[in-house]
């Protein structure tokens, strides 16, 4: 048996049993700690060098694959931790950290009927939580950097654009603070984009009529509400190691493609066509469609259908 063949195998296994393990049971596990033992691969690294190739060595490079699933994964889980103590706690909170705290908006002046919102953000909580009778309104809270917000009309499209400012670190210490809540008209046809990185996406768009929705983000955890406001609608998330939960109204027809590696995943209401394809029983002749692309690394992926989203 060749080496590399023993590496791969006990790598993607170890990997697999800590998904598991993480996903559907109640465990503690200081990934904190654990992801500091990269060093003793070098250790067992260096040991196969002195091996020729026999079983001994077979065991090494065992411990060696072993290992870096526990290190990977460790290492994605404890960047996800951090996030979590960056992030989480209420978005008033007066922090002592905070130093920029803004209230950006756009009036409702001389409206298209069609939006883009495009949203550009590094580490941190990123939310839509309610609408505003403005065109568009952004609270941020940030140790981190300030934000701008711009509008420019293209053709008969509003276009925004919310982004963190480029080397404007504030932060001096202690526990880092950067949250972004963002408002919308409920007026026009939008198409959102979000690219983030380790981050927290939670987004409520049932009141709004959005076409298109992109999320792209690094270690996230994603929780989005759609709407059914509008007759036609696609969705792609593209991430790495994440929890992602879309949740879709059950009154709209849904088809679902999704490319994950190492991935759990839960699609209630959705019937498997093929590997990879998904769709709810009502697709063939519904008269409102949605369509869901999601490419993910080591995530775990809900999408759950739930009664009831009119505003």
């Amino acid at each position: 048996m060749k080496s590399g063949r023993v590496f791969w195998g006990s790598f993607f296994i170890i990997i697999g049993v800590l998904g598991v393990l993480h996903n559907f049971f109640e465990i503690s596990i200081y990934w904190g700690t654990l992801w500091k033992l990269w060093p003793l691969l070098l250790v067992f690294m260096g040991i196969s060098v002195f091996l020729k190739d026999t079983k001994m060595k077979w065991v090494v490079v065992a411990a060696i694959g072993l290992l870096s699933g526990v290190v990977l994964f460790s290492s994605v889980q404890h960047g996800c931790d951090s996030v979590d103590r960056i992030v989480d706690g209420d978005f008033n909170n007066d922090d002592s950290t905070t130093t920029i705290t803004q209230t950006l908006t756009e009036n409702w002046s001389d409206p298209a009927a069609q939006a883009t919102l495009r949203f550009e953000g590094g580490a941190g909580r990123f939310t839509i939580d309610d609408t505003t009778s403005e065109y568009v309104t952004v609270n941020v809270n940030s140790s981190i950097s300030s934000y701008s917000l711009t509008r420019e009309r293209v053709d008969d499209t509003d276009e925004f654009v919310v982004s963190m400012g480029e080397g404007s670190v504030h932060w001096n210490g202690g526990t880092a603070n950067n949250r972004v809540a963002m408002q919308l008209n409920r007026a026009p046809l939008w198409d959102v984009f979000v690219e983030a990185g380790a981050a927290k996406l939670n987004f409520d768009l049932t009141p709004y009529r959005v076409r298109n929705l992109s999320l792209e983000a690094g270690a996230a955890n994603i929780d989005v509400r759609l709407g059914d406001r509008c007759d036609t609608s696609e969705v792609r998330v593209e991430t790495g190691a994440s929890s992602v939960t879309l949740r879709i109204p059950a009154s709209i027809a849904c088809e679902l493609q999704t490319e994950s590696a190492l991935s759990s995943k839960h699609f209630d209401g959705f019937n498997k066509i093929e590997s990879g394809l998904y769709r709810t029983s009502n697709f063939g002749n519904a008269k409102k469609r949605m369509t869901i692309r999601i490419e993910s690394g080591l995530s775990k992926l809900t999408v759950e259908r739930y009664e009831g989203s009119e505003w």
